[in-house]
């Protein structure tokens, strides 16, 4: 159960749209700090429960572990889309805080909306989460299930959850006062808890955490969002579907005047499912008008669901005969060569756009081993030259922990390569590598041993290369340790920044945290992302952001 509970329009105008008059000002201190290092975290998340094909998930991904768990994925589900904001919702919400700061432009304008929202919707996800559970418990009296000891932590969480948000924080606080760690269950359930919030408050909730006890401030988060109705959703959309999810993260990049930009999700499989006219939906489409206009950055993968970045040719059509996927594609001829070719026509526009992928490489998060092993740095090998890739989760999530954690690390590293050939624009992030929390000396070992085989490969070097991302909402499941996940990672790299053989062109902590994110992401004035976005800031009344600013106006 704990596993389970792991889960989880128009433009506004007005002051909401100008720089120093945006919900959260660029000089606001609890969020911003000009004379700090640039700091960019490349792989985040903000979705709510109406965003997710939760059921699916639960029975096909979590429930692997425990099949038990397809009932209460199911209540989940309706619990979620019953009563989480919807996108259409969102956007009338972010319409009333517009309406609101034109009225009267401020702060605390803003955050009497906001601090009601998360008011309102974290009291209904508990009385829902409760009835859910009576609904769940009841279940398992009529088909004679008894309760495991699991279970019972479950359900005690559950109860005690404080009726406000502000007893809920306070629960936390005393909690991570008596120990470093949180117990599992408790950190699924804060988890579950967040997939209730309308987006943007988990924008702001993140914002403020992340830039509080640390040195640095974010100056720019890269946000994701999955498209998992093929692959595990039989053909239907989520609550919210993915072009009305894109709306709103549109409208949250001009409420937080570009502090916030997103990634648009593509699903090969949801494409050839396109070709054959068995939906209307084209995620390529979706992609281009999300770059090209809605000031998204870059193209999320994920493999796990059942697709190489390449070579699906190579494998029978049985490959793909599982009871999770809809019998309208897995019955296709040559359903391989077909993904193949629908990632051949993302790519080629990539590159021609000089648009970013990140692509989730930890063997993780799918519903089979085999569609987990999707994610082996051998298929990089076979896309095409100039494609500027993020591998997410750098391989692995346990770089330090396991031999077979480094080893994959050691992979992806081997696909970075100097100007001029096949991985010159590879990269990798550190989103998820919890022992920064657990074990930092650890990392910093693993880390070391990385930097330094990596050392003489020049521009292609690993110092070069890695970012800094959180994962975030995901990292709650770690536990109230998380909040600590940017304060540690600066730790771990100011101990690093001390040796200069890891083969760093200047300060590797700077390298980290931002500056390899900037040539990534293709942030520099005049470079192709940014000519984008400085078209949508343009368009949208939005002043240059503060990272837009470090960049101009630094060395970086």
């Amino acid at each position: 159960m704990s596993g389970a509970l792991a889960l989880g329009a128009s433009n506004l105008s007005g002051c909401a749209l100008v720089g120093p008059l945006n919900a959260f000002c660029p000089d606001d201190p609890r969020i911003s700090n000009p004379t700090t290092p640039l700091t960019i975290d490349v792989h985040g998340h903000v979705f709510n429960g109406t965003d997710i094909p939760i059921a699916p998930y639960i029975k096909y991904v979590r429930g692997r572990e425990d099949p038990s768990l397809a009932d209460l994925g199911d209540i989940l589900q309706d619990v979620n889309w019953a009563f989480a904001p919807s996108g259409a919702e969102e956007i009338a919400a972010l319409q009333e805080i517009s309406q609101a700061l034109r009225a009267s432009c401020g702060r605390n304008t803003f955050e009497s909306i906001h601090v009601a929202h998360r008011e309102t919707q974290y009291q209904q996800g508990v009385k829902e989460l409760n009835r859910a559970l009576t609904q769940f418990e009841y279940s398992r009296q009529q088909r004679g299930l008894r309760a495991t000891r699991s279970s019972n932590a479950v359900a005690n969480a559950i109860r005690t959850l404080p009726q406000s948000y502000l007893g809920h924080r306070s629960q936390r606080r005393r909690a991570m006062q008596k120990s470093l760690s949180e117990n599992t269950i408790d950190a699924a359930v804060e988890f579950t808890v967040r997939q209730f919030q309308y987006r943007y408050v988990n924008v702001f909730d993140f914002l403020t955490q992340y830039s509080s006890g640390s040195s640095r401030k974010i100056d720019l988060v890269i946000c994701h969002f999955l498209d998992f109705d093929w692959p595990l959703g039989s053909g239907n959309p989520t609550r919210t579907p993915i072009a009305q999810q894109i709306d709103v993260m549109e409208q949250i990049t001009i409420l937080t005047g570009g502090r916030v930009h997103c990634y648009v999700p593509f699903d090969p499989m949801k494409q050839v499912a396109h070709s054959l006219g068995l939906t209307f939906e084209s995620p390529l489409a979706l992609v281009q008008k999300a770059i090209l206009s809605q000031g998204f950055i870059g193209v999320k993968m994920y493999p796990p669901m059942g697709f190489g970045p390449a070579d699906n040719a190579s494998k029978p059509n049985s490959f793909w005969s599982r009871k999770w996927l809809p019998n309208s594609l897995k019955h296709v001829d040559h359903l391989g060569a077909r993904l193949d070719g629908a990632l051949s026509e993302l790519y080629t526009w990539c590159i021609a756009n000089d648009v970013p992928i990140m692509a989730h490489t930890s063997a993780s998060e799918g519903p089979a081993d085999d569609f987990q092993n999707l994610t082996d740095a051998k298929y990089w090998y076979h896309v095409p030259t100039g494609l500027r890739v993020n591998f997410g989760h750098f391989g692995n999530t346990e770089v330090a922990s396991t031999r077979n954690g480094l080893k994959r690390a050691e992979a992806y590293c081997a696909l970075m390569r100097g100007p001029g050939t096949h991985g010159e624009k590879f990269y990798a992030d550190a989103a998820y590598l919890t022992e920064g929390l657990t074990k930092p000396s650890d990392l910093i070992s693993a880390l070391r041993t990385l930097f330094r085989e990596t050392s003489g490969k020049g521009p292609a070097a690993l110092a070069q290369r890695l970012m800094y991302g959180s994962d975030w909402e995901m990292l709650i499941i770690a536990g109230a340790a998380n909040t600590g996940y940017l304060a540690d990672f600066e730790q771990i790299f100011s101990q690093l920044d001390s040796d200069p053989t890891l083969g760093a062109k200047g300060k590797l902590s700077d390298r980290f945290f931002g500056i390899n994110a900037v040539n990534y992401l293709s942030l520099r004035p005049g470079s192709a992302t940014r000519t984008r976005l400085d078209a949508f800031y343009l368009t949208h009344g939005i002043r240059p952001p503060q990272w837009a600013h470090k960049i101009s106006t630094r060395t970086v």
